[in-house]
């Protein structure tokens, strides 16, 4: 039993395993397990220990990485399946992949241009936006493709030409529809600003992303125009404001575009008049 198995696996012999292709077969034919102790305990985290202390050939990480993009859009059509949990945790292994090529380089730059691309892509065209599964534990694929995005953006062989598209993508992901009808409960919005600090660390300007945040203000405001104070908008703007509270307060963290926080308080501020101040 595959459970078995991980449970007892020894890394210290792990390089020496006879059947260790066989075992990363069993595991990305398991990698969406509805088991959360199975996908989330024993899969990820064995992936992540052989991919980041070296335990994989690197054709064994190509390999992994080449299911784990197909799995990405396997199902994404669907707003609410166990597809959803495929797609999510081959993102987390994707992103690993890719954070131990920043790190020595071993992946095709064609691979990896891809794969940066397909990472935006996935981003963009989720519709299963849930969080915590009940009897099937974390699904989370916002907060999932957010941290492979981030890991696109780091990686030296980013195009910084990407950084609208990548911003669009978080754009969307504020404002998709949720199965459950609600705000994002998961810590999703914070997740997300992983990107944005992944494109300032490239260097994107102040000017592009003051413009950005105005239009992620603009578009909470022609939603408001169009359905009034209806719940939709509330669960929006709540996505909405905690997204740019969260990152006023990692700029001020890391000292930089104080400019752009202004900006952000100023947001911040007409939101508040605009709700709970109406008439003044």
């Amino acid at each position: 039993m595959l459970k078995l198995e991980l449970k007892a696996i020894d890394f210290d012999t792990v390089l020496k395993h006879e059947d260790l292709n066989n075992l990363i077969e069993r595991m990305l034919n398991n990698i969406g397990s509805t088991d959360p102790e199975l996908r989330d305990t024993l899969i990820f985290n064995t992936f992540g220990k052989l991919i980041i202390e070296e335990y994989l050939t690197d054709y064994q990480m190509k390999h992994i990485i080449e299911v784990c993009r197909k799995n990405l859009f396997l199902g994404i059509e669907e707003m609410e399946s166990d597809l959803v949990f495929t797609r999510s945790f081959s993102a987390l292994v994707i992103g690993l992949i890719l954070q131990k090529d920043r790190q020595r380089k071993f992946l095709p730059e064609e691979i990896v241009l891809k794969t940066i691309e397909e990472s935006i892509k996935y981003l963009k065209l989720e519709k299963d936006v849930r969080g915590y599964v009940e009897g099937k534990g974390w699904a989370h694929s916002i907060a999932h493709g957010a941290d492979l995005l981030a890991e696109a953006v780091r990686h030296p062989n980013f195009n910084n030409d990407l950084s609208i598209k990548c911003l669009e993508a978080v754009k969307l992901c504020l404002f998709k529809e949720t199965a459950t009808k609600a705000p994002f409960v998961d810590d999703e919005e914070e997740r997300l600003i992983f990107v944005l600090e992944a494109l300032i660390g490239k260097g994107i300007t102040h000017n592009e992303l003051e413009k950005w945040i105005i239009e992620v203000s603009d578009n909470l405001q022609d939603l408001k125009r169009k359905e009034g104070y209806s719940l939709n908008f509330f669960w929006k703007k709540s996505n909405v404001i905690t997204f740019l509270r969260g990152l006023y307060f990692r700029l001020l963290h890391k000292e930089a575009y104080s400019e752009l926080r202004n900006s952000i308080a100023d947001i911040l501020q007409q939101w508040h008049n605009q709700i709970y101040s109406p008439g003044e």
